[in-house]
C-alpha cells in the first residue's frame, strides 16, 4: 500500500461476523446526513446596461420581473445519500488481511461516504445481511448471488468479476483434490468417504460438485447417507483437510490450490491428473487433481436497490472504472499491479453486468434440486 494514501472513509471489522450480527447490525440509512456539500447557489442574473444615456431614474428603478424572483439552487443529487455504506465479503483465504483491501477504500473515497467493511463467518452472512436489507454492498459467489435473489434480497449486480486483464471474466473452476497416492481417481469413487465442501452457499464449493455427484447417482447434500459430507468453511480450509487425512477428498476453486496455497506454503505442490498440465512442484506435491468442473459465471458485487437510484448510478460508474489495479496504482491505492490487494485471489477488477448473466446457475439449481435456489 502506497503510505503516501491515507484511506479516509474505511472502517473495517476485522474479525468475521455471524449471519446475527450482519442481519441486526445497524447501517448507513438514508436518513444520513450526506457529506458532500450541497453545491453553490447560482449567481444572481445582472442587470443589462441601458444603452441610452438620458435614461431617466424612472426607467433605471423598472426592473423586469422575472429578475424579482429568488435565484433557484440546483438539485443536490446526494442530499438523500446515506452517510455510511455496509459492504459485506464471503469468508477468504487470506481473512487476517481484509483490511488491506482497496476495493472498499476506492469506493469509499469516490462516494465520499464511510464504508463499514466486514468480512462474514460463512456464506450466509452476506445472503441473509443483503435478504434483511442490512448490507448495501455483498460481494460473493454467483450461487450465493442466485440463493439471495430468490430468497427475496431486492438487489443487482454492479460489476463481475475479472481475474486478470480487463479483456474478459473472471470464470473459473471447481477442482477436485485427493492425497497423492490415493485409489479415488473419479466423482464415482467419492461414496462411502469423507468429502470436504467449502460451504452450501458456494458455487464451486457445492454446487458444481453437487451436480458431479449426482450424476454419479450420489447424495452431495449435508444429511447424505452416500458421501459423509463436511463443511469446511473456505476453500483453503477445504484443501487444507484433504492435504491434512482430515478429508478423504475435497473441492477447491482452480487457483486456490495452483496458486495461493502453495504461495503461501499451506502445501507444498500439486499434481495434475487430468491430463491438463497444472502440475506445481510435483515431486514435493500433496494433493492431487482428480476432476475440473466446467468453467463457472465470474462472481458479482451486487447493491442493494433501497439506496437512492443516483446513488447506485455512481457505485456502478465507480467499480466498473475504478474499482481495478491499473486505477488502484495510477491513483496511489496500491504500489505496483504486482501487490494490490483489491480482493482475495487473482483479481484484475470489475467489468460490467447484469442479473441474467446468472440464468445459468439457476438452471443449475433447478437441475441439482437444491431447496436454496428456491424463490
Amino acid at each position: 500500500m502506497n503510505k503516501n494514501r491515507t484511506p479516509r472513509r474505511l472502517h473495517s471489522a476485522i474479525a468475521a461476523v455471524s449471519i446475527l450480527g450482519l442481519v441486526t447490525a445497524a447501517c448507513g440509512s438514508d436518513d444520513d446526513e450526506a457529506d458532500a456539500p450541497a453545491e453553490d447557489a447560482a449567481e444572481a442574473a445582472t442587470d443589462e446596461a441601458p444603452a441610452d444615456d438620458e435614461t431617466t431614474d424612472e426607467t433605471e428603478d423598472a426592473a423586469p420581473a422575472e429578475d424579482d424572483a429568488p435565484a433557484e439552487e440546483p438539485a443536490d443529487d446526494r442530499a438523500d445519500w446515506p452517510s455510511t455504506l455496509r459492504f459485506a465479503a464471503v469468508p477468504a483465504e487470506n481473512a487476517e488481511d481484509i483490511s488491506a483491501y482497496v476495493s472498499p477504500q476506492i469506493i469509499g473515497d469516490e462516494l465520499g461516504v464511510e464504508i463499514d467493511f466486514v468480512q462474514a463467518a460463512d456464506y450466509a452472512g452476506v445472503i441473509e445481511g443483503m435478504v434483511a436489507a442490512r448490507v448495501d454492498l455483498g460481494a460473493f459467489g454467483g450461487f450465493s448471488y442466485v440463493i439471495a435473489t430468490g430468497a427475496g434480497a431486492d438487489i443487482d449486480v454492479v460489476g463481475l468479476w475479472s481475474s486478470e486483464t480487463p479483456d474478459g471474466l473472471g470464470d473459473y473452476r471447481s477442482y477436485l483434490v485427493t492425497p497423492v497416492g490415493s485409489d479415488i481417481r473419479e466423482p464415482a469413487d467419492l461414496a462411502g468417504r469423507r468429502v470436504c465442501f467449502v460451504d452450501p452457499g458456494s458455487t464451486s464449493g457445492f454446487l458444481f460438485p453437487s451436480a458431479a455427484l449426482l450424476s454419479e447417482g450420489l447424495d452431495p447434500s449435508e444429511t447424505s447417507t452416500d458421501i459423509d459430507s463436511i463443511f469446511a468453511g473456505g476453500h483453503d480450509a477445504s484443501a487444507i483437510a484433504v492435504a491434512n487425512g482430515d478429508c478423504d477428498a475435497g473441492f477447491a476453486y482452480d487457483t486456490m490450490l495452483t496458486e495461493q496455497l502453495i504461495e503461501s506454503g499451506d502445501i507444498a505442490g500439486v499434481i495434475d491428473s487430468t491430463g491438463e498440465g497444472e502440475d506445481v512442484n510435483p515431486d514435493s506435491a500433496d494433493l492431487d487433481i482428480i476432476w475440473k468442473s466446467t468453467p463457472i459465471a465470474a462472481p458479482p458485487l451486487a447493491a442493494g436497490n433501497w439506496l437512492p437510484q443516483s446513488m447506485l448510478d455512481e457505485i456502478e460508474e465507480i467499480v466498473t472504472t475504478k474499482v481495478n489495479v491499473d486505477w488502484a496504482v495510477e491513483n496511489g491505492y496500491c504500489d505496483s499491479t504486482d501487490d494490490c490487494p483489491l480482493a482475495d485471489g487473482p483479481f484484475w477488477g470489475y467489468l460490467p453486468g447484469d442479473d441474467s448473466y446468472f440464468d445459468g446457475i439457476r438452471e443449475l439449481c433447478e437441475l441439482t434440486g437444491s431447496d436454496r435456489c428456491a424463490s
